[in-house]
């Protein structure tokens, strides 16, 4: 037992305890009406260009212009080697065209302009693999515009190539960014997993008992995790369309104090009917939290609404994945007695824990 709660918490190890931290590039690339002719511009965060160029050559924990601008070729370079343009006739040559800064939300970031020259306008792939040897989860916000239309599309390092003329909308696109996110988001992943755990058992005489019916099971959980949605929903799209921008920092906190309360209600059960007034009101703080991840990501121009359908839809995805998964796991094992009697408490235990440390590192 203590091995497996040693499993648990070396998988989530405190280093994960901010999940939602993401390193995103912009790249901006504007085919011109030359032949062939491209404007690439590329907003890479300097946290992530330190990771392979010492940007901060005396060591003072600032980067200046002047140390910015002296590791101009060295940038440039970066920028050649990770971000390769290619028409239907061949590769595009690209050659520097200027440097300059840019302060997001998430940080200052270093512009990276360059002009690339290709053999035809037919046929514009680009293929992004900057950072992916250092960072696998970075990924780049790709803004192409062709003649009057412009189309948005997300690079990662397992999907590096993105057609400049494919049309369509960010639907598609940052539905698979909502499903990524609920898979790597530890903290809301804790969360849904602290209330699945008890719904496959029923509180009788103070005790945790096998519940035999898998479609109570089921009907139980999807009436905690639609309250879940509905309240995230309500927050992710006010928070993301600007109306409502709580701190991130006291999101993040509340968010592990959620999971903390899930989990501990399993161990000392207050709320044993109607959990999905419980969910409602943590749904309320994850929709924050899921929006704070799509605000790094950035939304495309023109195509704000359709980023954030797009999101919200790959998140419920993500979650009906894991439940899919999960649920008929548990009812399996919760058809041993010791499932209620030590393995659901303590991997409750486990989470509470975990929640807890999360919870001091985001408010310290």
């Amino acid at each position: 037992m203590m091995r497996w709660l040693a499993a648990v918490l070396l998988f989530c190890s405190p280093g994960l305890g901010l999940a939602h931290s993401l390193s995103v590039a912009y790249v901006d690339l504007a085919v011109g009406k030359g032949e062939g002719e491209v404007s690439i511009q590329l907003d890479l965060a300097l946290r992530d260009i330190a990771l392979t160029l010492p940007l901060d050559a005396n060591r003072d924990h600032k980067v200046t212009w002047g140390e910015l601008l002296a590791m101009e070729p060295a940038l440039q370079t970066l920028a050649a080697n990770g971000l390769r343009l290619q028409s239907a006739a061949g590769r595009c040559i690209a050659r520097p065209a200027g440097l300059g800064i840019r302060r997001y939300d998430g940080g200052t970031y270093a512009v990276i302009e360059m002009m690339a020259r290709c053999p035809s306008r037919e046929g514009l792939l680009l293929d992004y693999r900057l950072l992916s040897d250092v960072d696998p989860q970075h990924r780049a916000l790709v803004t192409s515009r062709v003649g009057g239309d412009a189309t948005t599309a997300i690079a990662t390092a397992s999907t590096p190539r993105v057609e400049l003329s494919s049309a369509g909308t960010p639907l598609a696109t940052f539905f698979r960014e909502g499903v990524h996110h609920i898979l790597i988001g530890y903290d809301h992943l804790a969360f849904l997993i602290s209330l699945l755990l008890p719904a496959v058992l029923i509180r009788r005489n103070r005790r945790w008992q096998p519940a035999d019916d898998l479609r109570r099971s089921f009907l139980q959980v999807a009436a905690t995790v639609t309250a879940f949605t509905v309240a995230h929903s309500v927050t992710l799209a006010l928070a993301a369309l600007g109306l409502v921008v709580p701190a991130s920092r006291w999101v993040e906190a509340l968010i592990a104090l959620s999971v903390i309360m899930a989990a501990l209600n399993n161990l000392y059960p207050v709320v044993t009917r109607r959990l999905w007034l419980v969910a409602l009101g943590f749904g309320l703080v994850h929709g924050f939290g899921f929006a704070g991840a799509l605000g790094e990501l950035g939304f495309p121009q023109g195509a704000r609404l359709w980023a954030l359908l797009g999101f919200n839809l790959g998140v419920e995805a993500g979650q009906l994945l894991v439940i899919a998964f999960v649920l008929p796991v548990l009812h399996f094992l919760a058809r041993h007695r010791w499932y209620g009697t030590w393995l659901m408490p303590v991997a409750s235990l486990a989470i509470a824990l975990l929640a807890g440390w999360w919870l001091i590192e985001r408010v310290r």
